[in-house]
């Protein structure tokens, strides 16, 4: 071709300065495009051939600028310099470009330009001979276009083939297009569960990462919404001219976007936007939803496969649950387990479970963790079963409920997250034989995580964690039952074994802690007199200001209880009134939750047991009773000690009124007898001492006390004739006086009460070597009692003035006693008798 151009040039660039005329003579016959620019840029001739392709007259074209007529905009420039380029340097040039033609269309054209000029040289202008390659071109577009289609068929596929999730299908389809088309910014829209919203996929191009959460658009909107609900392709030339165009970018001209179908419902978008106006072609959105099928193909695919993986996942969860769950039976590691199961198959970041308080309409958190992190902060905490919140709805109900967006949601709250509010939101009812118990939920912070599918997944765990639920529970309660009827058999053997008070309390208080599972109780008494409320033992206080608490009948919760008879409770008390007693030790020791139970015993209300807890209480039936239970143990160990201490004053009351009576026989003994003053006294006082330091027993010394203060009794007996004779006995008075043990004998032997101080009465009088009287007892044979006051008596009788005799002093006293050692005294009794004397012991009684 080119070598005809130049015979062309050398056989006519004679007559290049002749008319149109002759031009037309020799270019009319050739089937190429012959068109003459003069220096200007502006057209001299052109042939028939080029007239009739192109669809214009001569007379429309002539004296026209060729580049502002037939050059696309975007090579106008490029061409131009070429042009110009054959002018300077006269040197032929050949390039391929695209012309417009009258009709808008395009023709493609091989173009052969040279330099002509005139005889004189002085005119030049630019032979322009072109080749119509149109035909060509667009069989080898066609062509590359086709291999294209292959190409993206091809990579579709193997993507279906080697992706392992929807992501990362999607990527790999976003890659493919930018392997085709040449755009400021393209990728794929997917549509959430519910079809409300268009959701940009991450692997979308031109987007900035930081907006590309924000990309979420109603599925009704712009040109995005518009083929998603028509299901229709649709291109925007000019995207200012578009009110249906939404402006992500500035920078965007047009726009093409594509339906993504799968059995025949809209399920996406590919959306595709250039800088260029009108920048896309038929050819374009051909390829485009070409694209679109191959990938909606590929996309049911890899649903499949998750589906499948899902399917195999929620069946290997059930079973893992129903294995794990089946044998663990503690309510803590239950919940702990159902959440570290769950968590490796559900994208959440919070999970819930909340128990049903049937009576009071209220719901309680029973265990709440997020992302692997216990929230302390609301187990135990309560709430209203109502409409407006999603776990109250939910339970009235008996409905699973999935809410995608919390941030659209106006009418329904969620008090019950950490640091971060939640977006996503999914929970199912605990249902037993048409009993809810609780619900559980799964929560995650951003929108549109969960959908139908994991709803259905938590109705079967549901079901399935209600019935562990309530395994855990029943043998919680027969535990808790076992326990309590232990903790009640070990205060019963308190009360029983216990004659301390304080003691009893503190273990009923142990009992109390422990089996209630509270932080802290106190028992507080009522003092008949002053009608307050006094504190007596405590348990699990931080502080001591309880101790201090005096409370009026009425006052306060525990007067309350107190004054109606009845168990007064305080679930809240950040509820509490400010008057309220008890509210500095509440807000100071952190409880939250109070109760308090009177302690009646026989229909007397004896004092108040108070309950504390720092954290919300929920308890159940069976917690009141076993609280009301270890009230009336209190009560009756309260009653039972108080019987017993009015018992004890009772028998010291009697007892002392006993002894005051028996000193007051011995002062009558004493008056009758001329005895020393204050001799029985002294002997009574010497002889307990003796008997302490010589270890007997506390129990035996009120019975040697008593029988120091009677060892004359017997002498009431004796007549006053041979009693109170100043002179000499004769024989016959010695043995009627010597009969006076015998008397005291017959005298206390019939009185149980005194039979035990028997011994110094009946025996003193015997001597360590058998010659004393009544019954001439030797050594061992004596009491112990009467040996030590037999030495006692003697000391006592001859350091003290008689009638009858001056008193002895100490010195000659000991000789005396110190002689009658092994014959009328023990021993050893001497021997500790007269170190004591010696060590002064005695002068300090």
């Amino acid at each position: 071709m080119r070598g005809r151009f130049v015979f062309i040039n050398r056989k006519y660039s004679f007559m290049l300065d002749k008319t149109n005329l002759q031009f037309e003579k020799i270019f009319s016959g050739f089937n190429l495009l012959v068109v003459i620019l003069d220096e200007t840029e502006k057209i001299e001739y052109a042939n028939p051939f080029f007239l009739e392709l192109t669809g214009y007259s001569f007379d429309e074209i002539k004296g026209k600028s060729w580049f502002e007529l037939f050059i696309q905009d975007e090579k106008n420039n490029e061409i131009r310099n070429a042009f110009q380029r054959i002018i300077v340097e006269n040197h032929p040039l050949q390039y391929i470009s695209q012309i417009k033609m009258n009709d808008g269309n395009l023709l493609t054209v091989k173009w052969n330009n040279s330099l002509i000029e005139d005889e004189a040289g002085s005119h030049h202008k630019v032979l322009c001979i072109g080749e119509d390659i149109t035909h060509h071109m667009n069989n080898e577009t066609s062509l590359k276009r086709q291999l294209t289609e292959l190409a993206i068929l091809h990579g579709i596929t193997l993507s279906a083939t080697t992706s392992q999730s929807l992501d990362e299908l999607i990527s790999e389809a976003t890659k493919l297009l930018t392997s085709v088309f040449s755009l400021s910014n393209y990728g794929i829209y997917l549509a959430d569960a519910d079809k409300h919203t268009l959701i940009m996929h991450d692997s979308y191009q031109g987007i900035p990462n930081n907006n590309i959460n924000d990309r979420v658009i109603p599925s009704d909107e712009g040109i995005l919404g518009y083929v998603f609900q028509s299901g229709k392709s649709y291109y925007c030339k000019d995207v200012l001219k578009d009110k249906r165009y939404i402006s992500f970018d500035s920078k965007t001209k047009s726009e093409l976007t594509i339906p993504i179908k799968l059995h025949n419902e809209t399920i996406g978008v590919i959306n595709a936007e250039s800088e260029e106006l009108d920048s896309f072609s038929p050819e374009d959105e051909k390829l485009l939803t070409t694209f679109a099928e191959t990938l909606s193909t590929a996309i049911d695919k890899i649903k499949l496969f998750e589906s499948t993986q899902q399917q195999a996942k929620e069946i290997s969860l059930l079973y893992e649950i129903a294995i794990a769950t089946s044998s663990i039976l503690d309510s803590e590691k239950l919940f702990t387990t159902i959440y570290e199961k769950i968590k490796n198959i559900l994208p959440l970041d919070t999970f819930v479970i909340v128990k049903n308080i049937k009576q009071n309409n209220e719901y309680f958190v029973v265990s709440a963790i997020e992302n692997d992190k216990k929230l302390i902060e609301w187990e135990g905490a309560q709430f209203q079963i109502d409409q407006n919140s999603l776990f109250g709805w939910v339970i009235q109900h008996q409905k699973p409920l999935l809410v995608r967006d919390l941030g659209n949601e106006q009418s329904l709250s969620n008090p019950i997250h950490g640091e971060k509010p939640t977006r996503s939101w999914l929970g199912v009812p605990l249902n037993i034989r048409d009993k809810t118990i609780g619900a559980i939920s799964v929560q995650a912070f951003d929108p549109n995580i969960f959908d139908n599918g994991h709803l259905h997944l938590m109705e079967s765990l549901g079901s399935q964690i209600a019935i562990s639920m309530e395994n855990a529970r029943l043998l919680e309660q027969t535990q808790n039952q076992l326990e309590r009827l232990s903790a009640l058999h070990d205060i019963d053997l308190v009360i029983n074994s216990s004659l301390d008070l304080r003691v009893t309390l503190n273990i009923l208080l142990d009992q109390v802690v422990e089996k209630l599972k509270v932080d802290a109780a106190a028992v507080l008494l009522l003092n008949q007199q002053t009608q307050l409320l006094n504190y007596a033992a405590g348990r699990g206080f931080r502080t001591r200001t309880i101790e201090s608490y005096r409370l009026r009948l009425g006052e306060g919760i525990s007067g309350q209880a107190t004054m109606e008879r009845h168990l007064v409770q305080a679930l809240n008390l950040f509820e509490a009134d400010e008057s309220m007693a008890y509210l500095p030790l509440l807000q100071e020791e952190g409880f939250l939750s109070f109760y308090s139970v009177p302690l009646i015993a026989k229909g007397q209300v004896k004092g108040v047991l108070d309950i504390f807890n720092r954290k919300l209480l929920t308890p159940d039936q069976e917690w009141i009773y076993f609280l009301e239970t270890l009230a009336g143990q209190a009560a009756i160990a309260i009653d039972n000690t108080t019987l017993l201490e009015n018992l004890q004053r009772s028998n010291i009351e009697l007892s002392l009124a006993y002894d005051t009576t028996l000193e007051g026989w011995t002062r009558a003994l004493d008056l009758r007898d001329q005895e020393t003053e204050g001799h029985t006294q002294r002997v009574v006082e010497m002889t307990v001492r003796m008997a302490q330091l010589l270890g007997i027993p506390d129990k035996d010394l009120i019975h040697i006390r008593r029988g120091a203060l009677l060892h004359d009794i017997g002498k009431m007996g004796i007549p006053d004739s041979i009693l109170l004779k100043p002179g000499p006995l004769t024989n016959e008075e010695w043995v009627i006086m010597r009969k006076h043990p015998v008397f005291a004998f017959n005298l206390l032997n019939p009185i149980a009460h005194l039979k035990p101080a028997i011994d110094i009465p009946y025996c003193h009088h015997e001597w360590w070597n058998g010659s004393g009287y009544p019954r001439q007892l030797k050594g061992q044979e004596i009491p112990l009692a009467a040996r030590i006051f037999s030495v006692v008596d003697v000391w006592d009788a001859l350091t003290s003035d008689r009638p009858y005799r001056k008193a002895w002093n100490a010195k000659k006293t000991l000789d005396y006693i110190e002689n009658q050692k092994d014959n009328q005294f023990d021993p050893q009794i001497v021997d500790l008798f007269m170190k004591l004397i010696k060590n002064e012991l005695f002068k300090k009684l």
